[in-house]
């Protein structure tokens, strides 16, 4: 028998909310953090919004890069929730499993944009160190995923092992399933599960070029919905073995009761326009978990608010759940605080902990009219409060990469 795998500790810092209690205010009075962008120019584009974080602490990280000065308070604030490291633990049997779509390349490639980066025998600031001077070549091997992973083992002294995944939208739902993987193979009692993905002019030009982006406010899962806003943030799950949880005498969130993963193999970009993908990690999901349909009660939807996403997603759940949809509320987190890209199912699945922790279901904003051919109901910030036990988080993005995660309080 699986030994049960634990959420210990959460940590958050996205644009509606720099910690739990902040995102749990956020989210019970459905207050977005949409934000005229000025960290770059954006008249060109299709829009000038994005979920941003602002007011960062620079003093917290001694690298410049924007992804590590959002990713290091979330991992701080989980730590601190859940008090591994104030234990006597074994560092070498804790992980560190990082999920990221850009990681510090969005700074590489901005960099590009400057008239005088061609110039290849001068020196730059580092894009992990500001001062530290590299030269054009050395900056490349300065912008992968593992190093975010490598600064925060050494801030903590960790020495387990650590692993990056790169998997576009659902990066973090590939790092929390190795994370899962590793403490039920033996190789870990505990992982940090942290996700980031910092804005950037290079996956707004990119929204943009694919027409993707919205040119309005993000509607989600609704009929007249017309593409995303980019969102950024970091979010960290501590994931603990159930009896490292009690022989060490800490308290536990929700249990990862199941989780699927899958590619369709269909396009580039594009999912499967049945959601084929999607439909085996959710079946998946079901499975490990030994749950039915039935027995789910939210779902947080990757809901982009794109034309081909929604309509894919929403008819893999109606494959997956039939009749019974209509009675399980959804929504989108995105409408609040956008596509935060490969951070996006980690801040979700903080979302999801803490709705169940405080009885509510998270609302989606902007939303007016169904879309036809399916029959769904959607929450709102009128939605009744509810005590929720059991819930799904799903994150597919390009490529046809699928995560879904079913929580069980």
């Amino acid at each position: 028998m699986k030994e049960k795998v634990i959420i210990s500790g959460i940590g958050i810092y996205c644009p509606i909310g720099k910690n739990v209690d902040a995102l749990n205010d956020a989210l019970i009075s459905a207050h977005h953090g949409f934000e005229e962008v000025t960290e770059f120019d954006t008249s060109t584009y299709r829009n000038t919004y994005a979920g941003v974080v602002r007011g960062f602490d620079e003093s917290r990280s001694k690298t410049g890069v924007r992804s590590n000065l959002l990713i290091r308070p979330s991992v701080e604030q989980a730590l601190n929730d859940s008090g591994l490291l104030e234990s006597d633990i074994d560092r070498s049997r804790v992980s560190i499993s990082i999920g990221t779509s850009i990681a510090g390349y969005g700074g590489f490639v901005d960099s590009l944009f400057k008239e005088d980066y061609a110039k290849r025998n001068e020196e730059y600031p580092s894009l992990l160190n500001s001062k530290i001077q590299l030269n054009h070549d050395e900056t490349i091997l300065n912008i992968p995923g593992p190093l975010l992973a490598t600064e925060i083992a050494k801030e903590y002294g960790i020495s387990g092992v650590l692993s990056s995944s790169v998997t576009a939208c659902s990066a973090s739902g590939n790092a929390m399933a190795l994370a899962v993987d590793t403490i039920r193979s033996g190789l870990a009692d505990a992982v940090i599960v942290a996700s980031v993905d910092p804005l950037s002019e290079l996956t707004y030009m990119g929204f943009h070029t694919i027409r993707a982006m919205s040119q309005k406010m993000p509607k989600p899962l609704d009929k007249n919905r017309d593409g995303l806003l980019i969102g950024e943030g970091s979010a960290c799950f501590i994931l603990e073995s159930e009896s490292h949880l009690i022989k060490r005498g800490g308290k536990g969130y929700a249990e990862i009761a199941g989780y699927g993963l899958s590619n369709d193999a269909y396009h580039a970009t594009q999912p499967h326009p049945n959601g084929e993908g999607a439909v085996v990690a959710m079946k998946e999901a079901l499975r490990e978990a030994g749950l039915s349909p039935e027995d789910i009660q939210y779902i947080n939807m990757h809901g982009t608010g794109t034309k081909h996403n929604d309509n894919a997603e929403l008819k893999a759940i109606q494959r997956i759940f039939k009749d019974s949809l209509r009675n399980i509320p959804i929504s989108s987190s995105k409408s609040l605080l956008g596509h935060a890209l490969g951070a996006a199912g980690s801040i979700e699945g903080v979302i999801c902990v803490t709705a169940m922790n405080h009885g509510f279901i998270p609302p989606s904003i902007n939303f007016e009219e169904h879309i036809d051919g399916v029959e769904y109901q959607v929450a709102t910030k009128d939605t009744d409060h509810k005590e929720l036990n059991v819930v799904m988080n799903n994150s597919f993005g390009f490529g046809g990469n699928g995560a879904s995660f079913i929580f069980r309080k």
